[in-house]
Order: C-alpha cells, then structure tokens, then sequence
C-alpha cells in the first residue's frame, strides 16, 4: 500500500491567517462626487431671464396704476363722475389715481369692470376721496366743488371746517352751514372727545375753547357777547335748581362758574379740560343770593 503523506506543519504556516483575511476583507471604496448636470449657457440665461421677468413682474403690481390710469382716464373719469366738478385734466387724473389705488387692492391687474363695481359698492368712501382730494389740490373752490366737498367730506371735516367755512362765506352758500355743524358735531364725540366744545357765537359750530378762541372761524369772543348768545340769565336758573345750596354759596364766593356744552357748574366741581371759567357780573351774584334768601339761607 502506498504510504500517506503526511501534510508538511512549514505549508501550513506559509497559508497565514493574514492571507486569508486580506482574501475575506472588502476593499475600501472611495466616495464617487454626486453626478453633476450639465448646464447649457442657453439655460442658464433662460433662467436669469424668467427670475428677472418675475421680478419686474411683482413690480408692476405696484407701479402698473398710474400708465393704466393715463390710458384709460377719460373713461375714469365717466366712471367716478369727475366731469360735473370743474377739474382740470391732471386734477381729474391725480384723483383718479388715488381711486384706483384704493379699489385694486393687492390685484396683479386692472379692469375698468371691475373698478366701476369697486366704485359703486363703496361710493361713500370713495366720494370721501375725491372731496378731500379736492381741497388738496385746489386754492379756491368753485360753487359745485363746494357742494360736492360740503356733502362728502364725512371725518375729515374735524380738519377742514376752517377752510369750508371760509369757503361757505365767500359763495354766500349759509345753507350749507348747518350740515357741516351735524357732521363737526357727530365726528368730534366719535373721533375727538366725548363731550363737545361750547358753541361758537358767531359760526354755531360747537368750536369754542377755553381761552374763548374758536377753532373754527378763528375768532376771539368776549365773555358777555358769549354770555348773551347763550343766554346766562337762562343757565344759571337752570343752576340753582341742579346744585345744592353749599355749591351755590361756593359759586358766589369764588366769584365764577364753569361753563360747558352741557351747561353751568359750580367753581368747587373738578374741571374739564373744554370748561371755560365765566365770571359773575355784581347782577347775577345779586340774582345767586336772592335765591338763596328765598330759601331762608
């Protein structure tokens, strides 16, 4: 029988665990750069070119009223009713745009449709506009500006009663006046003060200060003309029956009375910042003390 070799211990050590584990061990793979698209130079300027557009684009949405306003301003014009109020053309076109403006609102695009339903829905508002766009633009009033800016003028009267009353004065339109009080009275509790200023002798309107200066026509009133356009002799009646008898002894004393729109109040009272402080003739402290002694004090 042939004799078995026996496996030679050097071959086995030659066939090293080093070997097979560098046979086993995958070899480390560098990370590839990500695949990197090729860009034309004719995309690239594409792409430039469609950001710019929408660049301009946004802008326009803002800038666009005016070019739109000057293509289309004599049919604006229809539309707001402009032609009746003696304008000139670049008024009509300064108080159109401030329109269309305010009836866009953030829209990308205008159309005259639209606009004219916008206009309709608010026409108030929108008739407030054009009133005091009228005062801005203009020195003088015409009589049918004065009409329309009397009718329309709504809040902003608090800042143009001087100027309307002028105006009303200067057409000799006094039947204007007593629309322009409503609305100086309405928006004064509304927007000013919660109670109204004493009435003004000479232009009615409830415009008289502290210092008995009116805001209104400007004038500076003495305390009797404003003592007989009120009519005192009524008021301080109407005192004796509101106030106690202590108040009454105050007031006489003191020598005066605060007078609001709401009437007298004794000098003793905390004082509001529209009361005007009236002093007591010899006559009517004589009527106070009267009054008095016919009450057994």
């Amino acid at each position: 029988m042939p004799r078995k070799t026996k496996p030679s211990q050097g071959r086995k050590k030659i066939s090293s665990t080093e070997s097979t584990l560098q046979g086993k061990l995958p070899i480390p793979q560098q990370p590839q750069p990500a695949e990197q698209k090729d860009v034309s130079p004719q995309e690239s300027y594409s792409e430039q070119l469609s950001s710019s557009s929408k660049r301009l684009s946004q802008k326009r949405k803002y800038t666009d009223t005016e070019t739109w306003v000057d293509r289309n301003l004599s049919d604006l014009i229809e539309i707001f009713n402009l032609a009746y109020l003696d304008l000139k053309e670049e008024e009509a076109r300064s108080i159109a745009i401030k329109l269309v403006d305010m009836l866009r609102g953030e829209a990308s695009t205008i159309d005259k449709d639209t606009i004219r339903r916008r206009f309709t829905r608010n026409i108030q508002q929108a008739y407030q506009v054009i009133a005091q766009a009228i005062l801005e633009l203009r020195d003088d009033l015409t009589l049918n500006q004065l009409e329309f800016v009397a009718n329309n003028i709504g809040e902003a009267i608090l800042g143009y009663a001087p100027r309307l009353y002028k105006e009303v004065i200067k057409h000799n339109k006094h039947d204007l006046l007593e629309n322009l009080r409503t609305l100086w009275r309405t928006y004064w509790v509304q927007r000013k003060y919660q109670m109204l200023p004493v009435e003004c002798p000479r232009c009615r309107f409830n415009s008289l200060m502290p210092d008995l200066s009116c805001v209104v026509c400007g004038t500076l009133v003495s305390e009797e003309e404003l003592k007989r356009h009120l009519g005192f002799e009524k008021l301080l009646q109407d005192f004796v029956k509101q106030y106690s008898e202590e108040d009454i002894k105050k007031t006489i004393t003191y020598g005066y009375v605060y007078l609001n729109s709401l009437g007298l109040k004794p000098p003793i009272h905390e004082r509001d910042k529209l009361d005007i402080e009236i002093l007591l003739s010899t006559k009517e402290k004589e009527y106070l003390k009267s009054f008095l002694a016919s009450k057994g004090v």
